[in-house]
């Protein structure tokens, strides 16, 4: 069972969202790639802790809540559903300072923006709190000039109506009003990401909406249609405007060399779309996760499965690549700095990138370090946000090198790395 399937099933949660209006971008100057694809990473915003929101969230401690992570386990690190740990510690998803941590890191490995899991605006499970943090997420993406999207889940209609939240014949009046929310919440505004002009919409499906037409009328009723992408293997029956691309271990079976996997990565592509405008490529670390009966595991290999497979998307004509993900830590595919991997799918992404960009790129492996020291001085310091604030525009500005001399004079002990 998948962790998007489980957490449908989760009880039902009915907490009123505390959303901030969005703030604008930065007035500072960013620096900002003049060429190159474009490079989007999947983010999951399900984390709660006691610290932010009172509680350690259900992506922490289990949806059985069969894990404690305030205890540690026999590696001495917190109880919690994954087999993998975050460098930065357990975090919440709403948290600003992390947030910024994170799309630093992100920005300095060569990614362009977000795609943010989202369930929509329904009271159903955790969705609150979901929409919560995808709307900080939207706040932060702006604050540090980076795109943000989302990947919406359509199945929350169908779990909504279980709970009888809504009727089947109330189905397309939801998509509509959440299209319209989405349309003057977040559309309208410089920041997210446009394909063609238009607003990008992923749905990771559709998997209950499967009826084109309901589909058309939701776009119907928003000024600005948009850019609409559906599962590789599900767009076009929903009258989407392409596909997007998944995990999928078989490609790794028997061992096979890079050209092998190439081979073989390129008949799943041309599968879903010969057009390149109609496929967004992916690029993942590996698969492990904690199910009780669990998918078959794809392998991290030391960053090399990381490595083959966004080779592929680089070497191919799709503008488009979407990162498979950021902290999906139940399904193992997180990208992010762990105990376990440190910084190195980060390592291998910004490689990529340097090559395709050369001298023009102007971020080295050891920047990835910085926005982690940064997050470690705000925690510690939170009377200092001005000096922190000074460091983060100078990371946003491409001068990693001042950012390092004002942090060793600031904070010269580093964290873990």
């Amino acid at each position: 069972m998948s962790l998007r399937l489980m957490l449908t099933l989760a009880a039902c949660v009915l907490l009123a969202p505390a959303c901030r209006r969005v703030e604008e971008a930065p007035k500072t100057t960013a620096w900002k790639r003049a060429s190159g694809k474009t490079w989007l990473m999947h983010y999951m915003p399900w984390y709660e802790t006691p610290e932010v929101r009172g509680r350690w969230g259900s992506h922490w401690t289990g949806h059985e809540k069969q894990h404690q992570p305030d205890r540690l386990n026999a590696d001495n690190k917190p109880d919690i559903w994954s087999h993998y740990h975050p460098l930065i510690g357990l975090y919440d998803s709403t948290d600003p300072k992390v947030l910024e941590c994170q799309l630093l890191q992100m920005k300095i490995a060569g990614i362009d923006g977000v795609v943010v899991d989202w369930y929509g605006i329904g009271k159903a499970a955790d969705y609150p709190d979901i929409h919560q943090a995808a709307r900080a997420m939207f706040d932060a993406a702006g604050r540090n000039a980076m795109t943000f999207s989302v990947c919406y889940e359509d199945r929350s209609a169908a779990y909504m109506e279980q709970l009888k939240l809504l009727k089947p014949d109330q189905v397309r009046g939801h998509l509509t009003e959440t299209l319209q929310w989405m349309d003057k919440e977040w559309f309208r505004h410089p920041h997210y990401h446009r394909i063609g002009g238009r607003p990008l919409m992923l749905n990771f499906g559709p998997m209950h909406i499967k009826d084109a037409s309901v589909w058309s009328a939701a776009f119907g009723s928003v000024p600005d249609r948009p850019m609409f992408f559906g599962l590789h293997h599900l767009w076009k029956s929903a009258g989407a405007d392409g596909g997007f691309m998944w995990v999928n271990q078989s490609v790794w079976d028997g061992s096979p060399d890079e050209t092998a996997i190439g081979q073989r990565l390129q008949m799943e592509y041309d599968h879903a779309s010969t057009d390149p405008a109609k496929l967004m490529v992916s690029a993942y670390p590996g698969f492990r996760d904690v199910y009780q009966k669990p998918h078959p595991v794809l392998d991290h290999r030391g960053g090399a499965t990381m490595g083959e497979s966004l080779r592929v998307c680089m070497k191919g004509p799709w503008e488009n690549v979407q990162f498979i993900t950021w902290n999906d830590y139940g399904e193992g595919t997180m990208i992010e700095p762990t105990h376990e991997f440190g910084y190195t799918f980060l390592e291998v992404i910004q490689d990529e990138r340097r090559k395709e960009l050369g001298s023009s790129f102007p971020f080295s492996k050891d920047d990835l370090r910085l926005p982690a020291r940064l997050l470690d001085f705000r925690r510690k310091n939170p009377s200092s946000a001005t000096v922190a604030d000074g460091i983060a525009r100078m990371i946003h500005q491409g001068d990693a090198s001042a950012a390092r001399a004002e942090l060793d004079r600031v904070s010269p002990a580093t964290p873990q790395s």
